[in-house]
């Protein structure tokens, strides 16, 4: 599909001044909004005081996202700007490809259609529906970053007419100024998206605000969960590469969901092993720390459960997996060399958990506890004797969580 004829007006009056007002609230407040929406709503708010006839606009970010393909944000007016989250795949889609996005993304310089002229045998599908909702102009143009990554931006109106010049010349004079903006909230919003992906929602925060020195940190009071796959070498040597791959993300997938339920910091994978947090405060003291701990370990258990049940359905490989809670002070900050840090939690509070995590097969128990969270947990559990740990030199008393009409339940689930 390419751009119609309607495309030759789009550059009629470039000469023409742009709204002085407009431009001077791109360059100063926009930049400093939450998110393209509230850009857009302030936008068209501001485009409408100018005497632009605007009946929708929306812009179109594709972003580097775990998750998701694109954003799309749209305004009509008197409401508020609304955001469409679109996953991966969305480029595979048949609406898509013959959309007048997909053309702009495929280097079309613009795309200008007065809607009440006839159906052209070129048209996008889309404008039939653009007229179905009594517009009668469509402007798009594409959002070009200095990157090269290409987006979009599209206004229409629904005056007799359609836009006039000077509308016209307006909403280009402005055009460049507003990608500045759009790839400055884009570039906040990749930065955020990736330290939380990658390093943890709290540390990808604690980052950004400027904690980026090696010894940066403080010392603070957890509970401290590290969870590991059973058998995990072996499967390694049996299975192909992606069986493999598949069964870890599976496995983290139940454990971080839980994780984060419960208002976890998950802070990293250490091959088939996480490691995360329960940062206890004044807010949230040791004992609801502890029993937020114990109930995402109950709900992981149960979750692999499920998991496994459909897998072996699929004549795919199920997973065990061995969880320490332990509550003791870590520092939590910035270790390592100058120019490689890591933001993590260290400290002999971290390395008895570890060690009690390596008890759980010889006890084939799927969570074990130590008496520090034992001693702060009002929720059942078992003594299971004491225990000689590597590296610790008097034996350690471990435990393990009570089976509760709770924890049955959400295991028949």
């Amino acid at each position: 599909m390419t751009a119609n004829a309607g495309d030759s007006r789009m550059m009629r009056g470039q000469q023409t001044v742009t709204g002085p007002d407009v431009a001077g609230w791109l360059v100063s407040e926009a930049r400093s909004v939450e998110s393209p929406a509230v850009l857009l709503e302030g936008l068209c708010q501001r485009l409408l005081a100018q005497g632009v006839p605007l009946a929708r606009a929306s812009i179109s970010l594709f972003t580097l996202h775990p998750l998701l393909h694109a954003r799309s944000h749209r305004w009509r007016p008197g409401q508020r700007a609304s955001t469409d989250m679109h996953p991966h795949g969305l480029q595979h889609l048949p609406g898509f490809a013959l959309s007048p996005f997909k053309s702009l993304l495929d280097g079309s310089p613009g795309i200008h259609r007065r809607l009440e002229e006839p159906p052209a045998p070129d048209d996008f599908p889309m404008f039939a529906e653009l007229r179905a909702d009594g517009l009668t102009d469509y402007l798009a143009l594409p959002v070009c970053f200095s990157d090269g990554a290409r987006h979009a931006v599209s206004w229409a109106t629904s005056v007799p007419g359609g836009f006039s010049d000077a509308h016209l010349t307006l909403l280009h004079g402005l055009h460049p100024l507003l990608a500045l903006v759009l790839e400055v909230l884009a570039r906040k919003d990749m930065t955020g998206v990736l330290l939380d992906t990658y390093l943890g929602r709290d540390t990808g925060r604690r980052i950004l605000q400027g904690q980026i020195r090696r010894g940066d940190g403080e010392t603070t009071s957890a509970v401290i969960c590290l969870s590991d796959l059973r058998s995990f070498t072996a499967l390694s040597d049996a299975l192909p590469r992606d069986v493999v791959l598949e069964l870890l993300n599976a496995y983290f997938e139940t454990m971080v969901g839980a994780f984060h339920a419960h208002g976890a910091e998950v802070l990293k994978f250490m091959g088939d092993a996480v490691l995360a947090i329960f940062r206890i405060d004044a807010a949230s003291p040791v004992e609801e720390r502890c029993e937020a701990a114990a109930r995402t370990i109950r709900e992981a258990v149960a979750a692999s459960t499920r998991d496994n049940a459909e897998r072996l359905r699929k004549g795919l490989p199920a997973y065990e997996f061995g969880a320490a809670l332990h509550v003791g002070d870590v520092m939590y900050g910035n270790i390592g060399a100058t120019d490689r840090l890591d933001f993590t939690v260290i400290g002999p509070a971290v390395n008895l958990a570890s060690r009690i995590g390596g008890l759980c097969a010889s006890l084939n128990e799927p969570v074990l506890l130590s008496e520090a969270f034992v001693s702060n947990f009002r929720g059942g559990t078992r003594d299971l004797g004491q225990h000689a740990l590597k590296g610790v030199g008097m034996p350690v008393r471990i435990y393990s969580l009570a089976a509760t009409a709770d924890s049955q339940a959400l295991t028949a689930a």
